[in-house]
Parts: structure tokens; C-alpha cells; sequence
């Protein structure tokens, strides 16, 4: 008989984020959950701004392509920057999608399909991988981009090493992400509105609390906005651009590959 997947509520938050061989079970379980809201939740939940943030990436990426450049996005979900990407890039460059949930691919090919029937574009790629083991050649990308994902990475120093392999020299790493923000009165609030927020619509959507707490919950132990930016350093990366919104609570970061990696 086929064992049928965990559901979300029968899975331990605690003891899964803290062990690193169990978070992507975990992370997977949960986007599976949220797949078929979550570009409504997203919306919703950042009063519109994601669009934007994910928009100013998007224009980030572009910049400098050359008509067959590949783009690598990382943590795909359905697809929504990496359209963002087709779009600001003319539809000349070919934009290969990552993510390890089915049920964010699934949604992923569903509305990369509808946009590119309506361009007459053909289909870019879509691939069921995680970001530690990128099944693309060494040095075969011009831009990584990745929305949402390093802070649901198990090794993020692995994760980075991975970014780092695919690009191409000079080649460019994007990140959008929630970050600790560095004033603690501010990130207390932050925190709260999150934790407190997120279980709301959780419960409402999903009947389950978690599908949308998790996000202040993976903020315990993650980055700064200076912090990551240091990681990008110790990866190799030139720091070029760092972007703070809300108080630093969300932040795109661009990383120019300048050199080998630093030893762990």
C-alpha cells in the first residue's frame, strides 16, 4: 500500500526546523499545503509590496543580459519572479525555474503556460530540485535569483556554494528575503505582527496555524540584513547593492561573483 505524505499538522515545527536533516521535509510539506493561495497570501499579507519588491528584483536581473543568457531561479514557488524576470528581460533570456514542492511546480506550469500562450513564447524550464544540489553545469548561468529561499535552506553556507558553482565569472546573485531587523523595538513588532498575523490567516485558509506562522518562526536563528550580506562576502560574492524595506525587515541583496570560495 502507498503511504499517502505527511500532513502539515502532523509534523512537529519545533523538532523539524531545528534538526537540518529534517527542515526540508518540513519546508516541503508546508508549500505543498499553501501552493494553491499563496500568491493571494503573499499579496495580501504585504499590502501589495511583494509585487513591487519582486518587481525591482526582476529589473535587477535584467540588467546586462544578452539575448540567450541563462537565469537560474532558485526556490521558484509558482513561478511569479521568475515571469518577473521574462518580462523585464524582453522574453530574450531563458529563465529555468527550481523548487522542490510538486504542488508549487504544478501551479508554476500551470501560469507559466498561460503567460506564454499569450506572448507565443515558447515554455522555459521548470524543475523539480533544491537549491543544495543544482542539477545545471558549473558556470552556465549569468544571474541566480532566488525570492524567498535561503532562510528555508537547511545549510545556507551549502546553498550559497551551490549559487556560486552555476554562475558564470561576473556572473550575479539576487536575493529577496525576510530578514531580522536590526532595531529591537521595531523587530520586536515585526515579529509579533508576523507570528501573530500569519497564524490568523493560517487557520482561516487552511485550518492549519502553521501554513503561515512558520514565516516569523524561521526567523529565529536567521540573518540580519548586514549578516547576510557577510555570508555573501565569505561566499565569494561582491557585495554590490543591499536594499532595506521595512526597517530592514525585507531586503534584495545583489552579489557580483568575484572570487573562490572562503573555507567554512
Amino acid at each position: 500500500m502507498t503511504r499517502r505524505p505527511p500532513r502539515l499538522g502532523e509534523l512537529d515545527p519545533e523538532s523539524h526546523l531545528r534538526d537540518p536533516g529534517r527542515k526540508q521535509r518540513y519546508v516541503n510539506t508546508l508549500f505543498d499545503t499553501v501552493a494553491p493561495s499563496y500568491d493571494r497570501f503573499t499579496r495580501w499579507f504585504s499590502f501589495g509590496m511583494d509585487r513591487r519588491w519582486k518587481g525591482r528584483l526582476a529589473r535587477w536581473a535584467a540588467e546586462g543580459l544578452e539575448v540567450g543568457d541563462v537565469v537560474v531561479d532558485l526556490a521558484c514557488g509558482t513561478g511569479d519572479l521568475k515571469r518577473a524576470v521574462e518580462r523585464s528581460s524582453g522574453w530574450a533570456v531563458e529563465v529555468v525555474g527550481l523548487d522542490p514542492s510538486p504542488e508549487m511546480l504544478r501551479f508554476a506550469r500551470m501560469w507559466t503556460g498561460a503567460a506564454n500562450r499569450s506572448t507565443a513564447q515558447p515554455p522555459n524550464c521548470l524543475i523539480r530540485a533544491d537549491m543544495l544540489a543544482i542539477p545545471l553545469r558549473s558556470g552556465s548561468a549569468a544571474v541566480v535569483t532566488v525570492g524567498y529561499g535561503f532562510r528555508n535552506v537547511p545549510d545556507l553556507a551549502r546553498a550559497l556554494r551551490e549559487a556560486h558553482r552555476v554562475l558564470r565569472p561576473g556572473g550575479r546573485l539576487l536575493s529577496l528575503d525576510f530578514f531580522v531587523p536590526e532595531g529591537v523595538r521595531w523587530r520586536r513588532l515585526f515579529l509579533w505582527y508576523l507570528r501573530q498575523a500569519g497564524r490568523l490567516v493560517g487557520r482561516w485558509w487552511h485550518g492549519e496555524p502553521e501554513a503561515y506562522g512558520y514565516i516569523a518562526r524561521s526567523l529565529d536563528g536567521w540573518l540580519t540584513p548586514t549578516q547576510f550580506a557577510d555570508a555573501l562576502a565569505h561566499a565569494g560574492f561582491a557585495v554590490r547593492r543591499v536594499d532595506r524595506r521595512l526597517g530592514g525587515g525585507v531586503c534584495l541583496h545583489e552579489g557580483v561573483l568575484h572570487g573562490i570560495l572562503l573555507p567554512s
